[in-house]
């Protein structure tokens, strides 16, 4: 018989004890165990009992008590007992200070106001959510197996892209782990038994699960990119009736599927994991019907006689009524000496999640600024001794929230220096020495170091529209009333562009890649979900 999970209850009130528990049982019984106790000295009892019998505990309701160093001690127990496990800690009245200081420490996943008042409003909506993405890790469970050179650049991409679809994976160092059967670097072995040598992103993604080629010829809607506005515009698309196809080279969630931790989304008070959100939005707009095509990219758009036609790197074309591009931007390479050779050696670009455990208690440094730089960095000060942050700024100020230059200040193992750059990153096979540079007294010194994470900008990926697109200097595309009547092409009846409508009629623009966008993930999701609106406009008019 298989062992049911868990969904372990902690309530000292024996009337909100009874009346929880019948509700639990209600709601989740078919699919788990309820266990109810009152006191944190039973609940530590069963915990072990439980990984004794390795039944996992998928989520603890926890209430707040006014001994909060007993609280604490106890939510420390149970993670450190059960990892995967999620908790809800809820009171009648919150308490805001140990709530926020919990979830920083990864202690407290969510918080609820009155749970068992009107649970169906205020705890179901959370608790289902909760044990959703618990189902989703828990058949992942067994998890993947990464074995390679960890300074091969193939072995770190491969993490990378796990990393990015929250697939959990376990490294072998084949350095570290020598055997005279050693298998090839890198080579991917699934709990199922496939096995992949050195795979292509394709590989990875036809085993993951998601279309390499499209199913159809024709669509209502093309998106070219699978960042925020992109899924968005998906799932408002998809969701009204049109059938809608999202063509992504890389994994869905863009930029800010990279961030370790987005805490200014609307509605997410806890924050959550760029990677989490891109995952959370690919299930939606699959569940409407989106069609998400990865690992190809758009190399050709083109009018061909009032439909719109995308030739994807492999020559496969698809045409369209209209086409909504959400490529987002790419990051910025920085050009110091010894930097490209050295990519994917222990330079990283954007990859903080995938690689932030490997440098535990060494020092490591960080190049950039910026909300994405500073969540990377409040990541890699969980796991290294050390972290220099080099910026050109002269604070963190110039381009970081405050809450997040607070926490940054906040930390022991941080050091800055601000007006600083990276002249050299020196290494034989992988990183050693980061070369800096004070841009104010031109002194030079080094650093030994195994990696340097970069986050200094970007650039619009819009290299292959050329001149169909009218575009600025920096290659982000115009739209709307920052077009001229002389640049319009395929339009009609004089009719002026819309909003987020580019300078070919049908092709509308969201996100980073418009040019005078506000860089920000919900600003890209509302554009998103703007552009469909218009889409639809343009439709009726055909």
């Amino acid at each position: 018989m298989a062992v049911r999970p868990v969904v372990l209850l902690i309530e000292p009130h024996a009337d909100h004890l009874e009346r929880a528990r019948q509700y639990l049982e209600e709601d989740c019984a078919k699919t788990f165990d309820v266990i109810a106790l009152q006191t944190f000295d039973e609940a530590r009892k069963k915990l072990q009992q439980l990984q004794d019998k390795r039944q996992p505990v998928a989520v603890a309701l926890v209430r707040h008590s006014q001994d909060e160093q007993a609280l604490r001690d106890f939510l420390v127990y149970g993670k450190d007992l059960f990892s995967g496990m999620k908790v809800i800690l809820y009171a009648d009245e919150a308490n805001p200070r140990f709530a926020v200081e919990a979830k920083k420490g990864g202690l407290v996943d969510s918080t609820v106001d009155g749970a068992w008042d009107a649970p169906e409003v205020a705890l179901a909506p959370i608790l289902r959510d909760v044990l959703r993405m618990w189902e989703t890790h828990a058949a992942k469970a067994d998890v993947v197996k990464v074995y390679g050179d960890q300074w091969l650049p193939r072995c770190h991409d491969v993490k990378d892209l796990l990393a990015r679809h929250r697939v959990p994976y376990r490294w072998i160092d084949l350095e570290k782990n020598q055997d005279e059967d050693a298998p090839p670097s890198p080579r991917v072995v699934f709990p199922d038994g496939r096995t992949l040598d050195d795979p292509t992103d394709e590989d990875l993604a036809q085993v993951l699960g998601f279309s390499i080629s499209p199913e159809s010829t024709f669509y209502d809607l093309v998106i070219v990119g699978g960042g925020p506005a992109g899924l968005a515009a998906a799932v408002y698309a998809a969701s009204e009736g049109l059938r809608t196809v999202i063509v992504e080279k890389d994994v869905p969630g863009g930029q800010a599927g990279a961030s370790a931790l987005i805490e200014n989304y609307l509605g997410f008070p806890d924050g959550l994991s760029g990677a989490e959100l891109a995952s959370r939005a690919v299930t939606q707009a699959q569940k409407f019907g989106t069609e998400i095509l990865l690992t190809k990219h758009a190399a050709e758009l083109r009018d061909d006689q009032g439909y719109r036609v995308i030739r994807l790197d492999d020559d496969t074309e698809i045409v369209s009524h209209a086409v909504l591009l959400a490529t987002g931007v790419a990051y910025r390479k920085f050009e110091a000496d010894g930097a490209e050779r050295l990519t994917g050696k222990g330079v990283y670009y954007g990859a903080a999640a995938a690689e932030a455990a490997r440098f535990r208690d060494q020092e490591v440094c960080l190049l950039g600024s910026g909300n994405s730089a500073a969540q990377a960095a409040l990541l890699l000060a969980r796991y290294v001794r050390k972290l220099t942050i080099i910026t050109i700024d002269p604070s963190l100020e110039t381009t970081m929230s405050r809450y997040l230059v607070d926490r940054i200040h906040a930390l022991q193992n941080v050091a800055l220096l601000p007006q600083t750059s990276v002249a050299e990153v020196k290494g034989a096979d992988h990183v050693e020495v980061v070369v800096i540079e004070n841009l104010e007294t031109r002194e030079r010194r080094e650093i030994e170091t195994p990696a340097l994470f970069v986050w200094i900008g970007a650039k619009p990926r819009t290299d292959w529209v050329g001149d169909t697109l009218v575009r600025d200097e920096q290659g982000f595309i115009l739209t709307g009333r920052d077009l001229k009547p002389g640049q319009l092409r395929s339009y009609e009846d004089g009719r002026s562009p819309y909003l987020l409508e580019s300078s070919m009629a049908g092709v509308f623009v969201a996100g980073d890649v418009r040019h005078g966008s506000v860089k920000r993930v919900g600003s890209a999701v509302g554009e998103g979900a703007m552009a469909v609106q218009f889409i639809h406009q343009y439709l009726r008019e055909r």
